[in-house]
């Protein structure tokens, strides 16, 4: 493994320390060298330069590896000592950031300071010239550099989210203010939706926002109803989830059509009934159904104009794949909706989730 690391606290020591005991061969300043080297995390190796016929580097002879570095390398001290670099790691040779550098670093006397990838791992390092040789500081980065970039793709996937959560919003205040009779009846129908939508993402919330149960869904958007009318509800299905945007495109539609059965449907007479059921569509494999029935509540016909409510079931799920049809015999309105799932088994059991 690649002989790499930086600077840190220890590592100005480090040098301190060797240049004045390989001067004066101090028996303090060996043993406090020691010691510090002994609980170091930096990996710290000392190399001498070995000339050509020409003097020029023709390779690093390993003086010196502290337990970090040895760590590192997967190696023991003893088998390292007197060893070459090249000879130990090939592919060194031509690496920018390996051989190459250390030669500048010995011929210029400049200090190098780098971070890069060698063998699937990301290493930060520094190198400095020392006496006749070099030595080099080094940390695996490994773990911190994956943290950063699991961290960037949650800031991407987080601004996109919001950027939809708001275009979502922008269009829902557009159709309900068109919809909207009364500055105090768009107020009741926005407010409405922003809860409705609110609750849907507090349940994606808790599920890290990958996926959700349909039956989650289902009684999280219907909450305020249930309370009120839990018994004119008859609500089951098979254990099925779907992904994030898939749920909130199911909470949407469920609202509007708990909205509409309050004011014009079922729930708007006293004998109503609720009955909502899904399943995976054999038909359409990696699909789900759920199918929305009323009865029992005042007649219903076709409505003269088409509402927010019909608009946004009929596109809800086409990005999915599904689709979503309302229709409204005397009876009672009945909503059939189909939608991915995450689900790749069929599931038959009828048992609420």
């Amino acid at each position: 493994m690649p002989e790499l690391g930086f600077f840190g606290a220890s590592s100005v020591l480090t040098v301190a320390i060797l240049g004045s005991n390989w001067r004066a061969q101090a028996p303090a300043a060996d043993r406090l060298f020691k010691a510090v080297q002994d609980i170091s995390t930096e990996g710290v190796v000392v190399y001498r330069a070995a000339l050509d016929p020409a003097g020029q580097v023709a390779d690093f002879e390993y003086r010196y590896a502290n337990p970090a570095a040895c760590a590192i390398m997967r190696r023991r001290s003893d088998d390292l000592a007197g060893a070459m670099f090249l000879e130990r790691l090939p592919e060194a040779r031509n690496h920018p950031q390996l051989f190459p550098r250390y030669v500048r670093v010995f011929e210029t006397g400049k200090t190098s300071e780098a971070q890069y990838e060698l063998g699937g791992r990301w290493f930060l390092s520094t190198v400095a010239k020392l006496g006749d040789g070099l030595v080099v500081t080094v940390r695996d980065v490994t773990a911190w550099r994956r943290a950063d970039e699991a961290q960037k793709l949650l800031l991407a996937e987080m601004n996109h989210r919001v950027k939809n959560l708001l275009a979502s919003v922008i269009a829902m205040v557009a159709q309900t203010e068109r919809g909207a009779s009364s500055v105090a009846d768009f107020r009741d129908k926005l407010s409405a939706r922003l809860h409705a939508f609110s609750r849907a993402h507090h349940l994606l919330s808790a599920g890290a926002w990958s996926e959700a149960s349909v039956g989650d869904v289902v009684r999280s958007t219907l909450e305020p109803h249930l309370t009120a009318y839990e018994a004119r509800f008859q609500i089951d299905g098979g254990a099925l989830r779907v992904t994030s945007d898939t749920a909130l495109a199911l909470n949407m539609a469920l609202h509007e059509l708990a909205t509409n059965a309050v004011k014009y449907g079922a729930l708007a007479g006293p004998q109503g009934r609720i009955a909502i059921h899904w399943f995976s569509d054999r038909e359409r494999p990696g699909l789900a159904r759920l199918t929305w029935t009323e009865s029992g509540g005042p007649a219903v016909s076709e409505p003269e104009r088409i509402g927010f409510g019909t608009r946004m079931l009929s596109h809800a799920f086409g990005a999915c794949g599904g689709d979503a049809e309302v229709r409204f015999p005397p009876e009672g309105a009945v909503c059939e909706m189909s939608f991915a799932r995450v689900d790749a088994a069929s599931v038959a059991a009828k048992s609420p989730d």
